[in-house]
């Protein structure tokens, strides 16, 4: 599928991507275009190849329509070393390949396709009140302004972040030329803004670029925590200012208990809580901060008034999503497998609608909350240069919610489609994604 690259116009990134398998897995599986996007009327083909010690075994090859519609289900020739799959489908839309070995659970290798990425739309409107719903919460923030508090990290939590030694050593060396610290940010009714700033030292003022943080999802796991080192490290690559925010507001560099009483107990199952309505819904304090950390952002007399980027993976790459549509202040984004992406469609993106039914007066109600929070509605109304990626083997944040999102987005766009890698994988950026990464933040702050 060509594209034109022209400034306002989509660009797909095409990558020479290796075939990703399951650890110590005798079979690899690959496709004929290396970003697995076709166009209609085109037919994939898969390429299983197994090791010669695995000849003779029996295996299956099952193909999925979105997450666990099954399509059909055949044998592999067990003699065969390398055997293509023809597939033509049945309609446009999401589809996944799986070679699967008898009384194995998990995969021996997969790969996905999409056929007609313009195909993917949300699933509902917007609704009607949803630009006046969010100016709304836009006009209690300005109304209640709050300052912020800037200290510096106990011994406690220093210790704690820098508990590896080779952040230490990376902590210290930045440190020469940057400064470090908590913030805290008021943020009405709900937690504060929490997390780590940096900047560099002895900065005129507007001579610096801004960057947000966002983090994936859940409580009590090291990912979903403001990162000390990660604040450095980004304010060192882009010569920045960097506040790096967690999604709820919770305490920087505590003991590993403070989180998980947190995941045990108030916290638990958050991404559901208040879901019946817009004005309870755990995720309205969540934009609430990233709002707040914005305006704390640009509000530092260092920005340049021009670059500020947003970054984050997962949920925090719907926050990312979430952040560009709210403040045309955010220049460029870089969401990474982003969640909240057509939260009530077909192949609902994260966190979905739980166990609870669509069509139901309960899910209803869900799914009425859920759309005032979908990055699919904030992409429409985003102004700043983006990058999305996807996995075609992601089940956790689909493809087809995130190409919905990634449709309606009318500023300069990118998006990488990675056929052989799922939600973790993508989570945890190969070398050669982090450079598509860095190379796309390194041409915004050019501009």
């Amino acid at each position: 599928m060509q594209f034109k690259t022209t400034i306002l116009a989509a660009l797909l990134v095409t990558l020479s991507w290796g075939s990703v398998q399951a650890a110590k897995s005798q079979y690899t599986l690959s496709v004929n275009h290396a970003d697995g996007i076709y166009a209609e009327g085109e037919t994939a083909v898969f390429q299983v190849r197994r090791d010669e010690a695995a000849i003779g075994d029996s295996a299956e090859y099952r193909i999925w329509q979105n997450r666990w519609d099954t399509i059909t289900t055949q044998p592999l020739d067990s003699q065969l070393d390398d055997q293509a799959i023809s597939f033509a489908p049945p309609e446009l839309g999401w589809f996944r390949c799986s070679v699967r070995l008898p009384d194995v659970k998990r995969p021996a290798a997969e790969a996905g396709v999409v056929f007609g990425t313009d195909k993917f739309q949300p699933a509902h409107p917007a609704p009607e009140d949803f630009d006046a719903f969010w100016a709304a919460q836009k006009e209690r923030l300005a109304a209640s302004p709050a300052s912020p508090v800037i200290e510096p990290l106990t011994p406690e939590q220093f210790e704690l972040e820098a508990k590896n030694p080779d952040h230490r050593n990376k902590i210290n060396r930045i440190a020469e030329r940057f400064t470090y610290a908590n913030v805290e940010i008021p943020c009405l009714d709900v937690e504060p803004v929490r997390g780590y700033y940096s900047a560099p030292k002895d900065a005129a003022p507007g001579s610096s670029p801004a960057i947000i943080l966002f983090h994936a999802a859940g409580v009590n796991g090291g990912w979903c925590r403001s990162s000390l080192v990660q604040t450095l490290s980004y304010a060192e690559k882009y010569n920045a200012i960097v506040i790096d925010i967690n999604a709820h507001g919770m305490l920087n560099g505590q003991p590993q208990s403070y989180y998980d009483e947190l995941a045990k107990g108030e916290l638990k199952d958050y991404r559901y809580l208040g879901n019946q309505s817009r004005d309870d819904f755990y995720f309205l304090g969540m934009f609430l901060r990233l709002m707040r950390a914005i305006d704390f952002l640009c509000a530092q007399p260092e920005w340049d008034g021009q670059h500020l980027i947003a970054y984050g993976i997962s949920q925090g790459g719907g926050q990312v999503i979430a952040a560009a549509g709210l403040d045309e202040r955010v220049s460029a984004a870089v969401a990474i497998v982003p969640g909240l992406c057509d939260i009530s469609g077909d192949a609902s993106g994260w966190p979905g609608l739980g166990k609870v039914e669509a069509g139901t007066p309960e899910g209803d109600a869900i799914v009425n909350t859920m759309r005032y929070f979908d990055a699919v509605y904030f992409s429409a109304r985003v102004k700043a240069d983006m990058l999305l990626s996807v996995g075609l083997i992601d089940t956790t944040c689909p493809p087809p919610g995130i190409f919905a999102a990634y449709n309606q987005l009318p500023s300069p766009k990118r998006i990488i489609s990675v056929p052989n890698q799922g939600h973790h994988q993508m989570s945890v950026p190969t070398a050669q994604l982090r450079r598509e990464y860095e190379g796309f933040i390194m041409e915004h702050l050019k501009k």
